[in-house]
């Protein structure tokens, strides 16, 4: 039996894995610790793990929190821009410059505050909201296509596509916002339905003049854009008044 064991203990360290194993690699001449007495296998302290690129890794090539992006920047939001269009809307200075780059954080901001004040008057509204938001802007990008044809890319600025509808009329809801939050401090009457009315009229004409001015080819069929337009945000007022 002692022959056997012999035999045994010089085949396993004669085996050249066995040997490096032991041995660190800086060619000292004491084996590394590898493992822990409990069996737990671990690296010794003055190890550096390699990087993907062969090289050592360090703290520095992973960077660090100063250096990531704001959140509403990765997120494509600019609050600048939308405060810019907000303004624009309200003044009636609507330009070229504030369609040319289109965000979806100002409309879903929009609903979002038009159903907050909704809850206000005990309303719970927010997926009426975002329904009615998808399913008019859907239609209305139906109807732009059908009387502007082709994309908003050509030379000719064609129709606008579905992601433009709903950045528009989204940025259109601002004169519904308004007359929602007049409607808390006045009471239910004939007032509050001209203010519904007024706000309507407002949000289709603004919306009619977004959309000429996105896609040009639209320019002609403003008014017959107007009329989609007004039937969506008529369903807002809706909501408003009732």
């Amino acid at each position: 039996m002692s022959e056997y064991q012999l035999s045994f203990d010089q085949n396993v360290h004669s085996r050249p894995g066995h040997q490096s194993a032991m041995r660190p690699s800086g060619g000292s001449g004491g084996p590394v610790e590898w493992y822990q007495a409990g069996g737990t296998q671990f690296a010794p302290a003055n190890y550096s793990y390699p990087a993907a690129d062969g090289g050592p890794a360090s703290s520095g090539a992973y960077g660090s929190f100063e250096d990531e992006a704001p959140l509403l920047e990765e997120l494509g939001i600019d609050v600048q821009a939308i405060l810019r269009r907000s303004l624009a809307i309200l003044t009636g200075r609507l330009g070229s410059a504030h369609m040319a780059d289109l965000d979806m954080g100002g409309p879903l901001a929009y609903a979002l505050l038009l159903a907050s004040v909704h809850l206000l008057t005990g309303k719970l509204h927010f997926g009426v909201i975002l329904g009615w938001s998808v399913v008019g802007s859907t239609a209305v990008w139906f109807v732009a296509n059908n009387i502007g044809g082709g994309s908003a890319d050509t030379p000719d600025g064609g129709a606008p596509g579905l992601y433009d509808c709903c950045c528009l009329l989204g940025y259109c809801l601002l004169p519904l916002i308004v007359h929602a939050l007049v409607s808390l401090l006045m009471p239910k009457g004939v007032a509050t339905l001209a203010l519904a009315a007024l706000a309507v009229l407002w949000a289709a004409r603004t919306a009619a003049r977004l959309f000429v001015r996105r896609s040009p080819a639209l320019e002609d069929h403003a008014y017959l854009l107007a009329y989609p337009c007004l039937l969506v945000f008529v369903a807002f007022a809706l909501l408003n008044v009732y």
